[in-house]
């Protein structure tokens, strides 16, 4: 039984934090391989301080024909640690986003279009990423653990 053709969804969205962000992409790609019948839609796919997953080939493959007309966007932000810290390394080895990535705040629901906003008030430490709660942090909402 597909859930799906039973019901009449027009929005399938894949989201996720960190890793979660990489498997909402991985099972992007997953359904889309999936889907062969004339009733398929493009799912969108939306990720927060997530990791680049691939080389440029795989990402140009994924972007060009596996999410062929999926949006896909990346929110990301400059005092996120585990970004700032792996950055180098996604460099060296080539990787980079499937998507469109866009700035957004820690602690405000705020998204800059054009890669950041160069008025804001700078941090005390600069742009020195080093708070791991701070990946934690994004638009607003603290989306790691909670204590119950």
């Amino acid at each position: 039984m597909d859930v799906l053709k039973e019901r009449a969804i027009s929005d399938l969205v894949f989201t996720g934090h960190s890793l979660g962000a990489a498997t909402a992409l991985l099972c992007a790609v997953h359904y889309s391989a999936g889907r062969s019948d004339t009733k398929y839609f493009s799912p969108k796919v939306i990720t927060f301080g997530g990791p680049k997953l691939c080389n440029g080939a795989l990402a140009r493959y994924v972007r060009n024909e596996s999410l062929l007309g999926s949006d896909i966007l990346h929110l990301v932000h400059d005092k996120d640690p585990v970004l700032a810290n792996n950055q180098k390394l996604w460099n060296q080895l080539g990787f980079e986003n499937v998507g469109v990535e866009l700035q957004c705040e820690p602690k405000s629901p705020v998204v800059y279009a054009n890669g950041g906003d160069q008025n804001k008030k700078r941090s005390l430490f600069g742009s020195f990423a080093w708070n791991i709660v701070d990946h934690c942090n994004y638009m607003g909402v603290f989306v790691g653990p909670r204590l119950r």
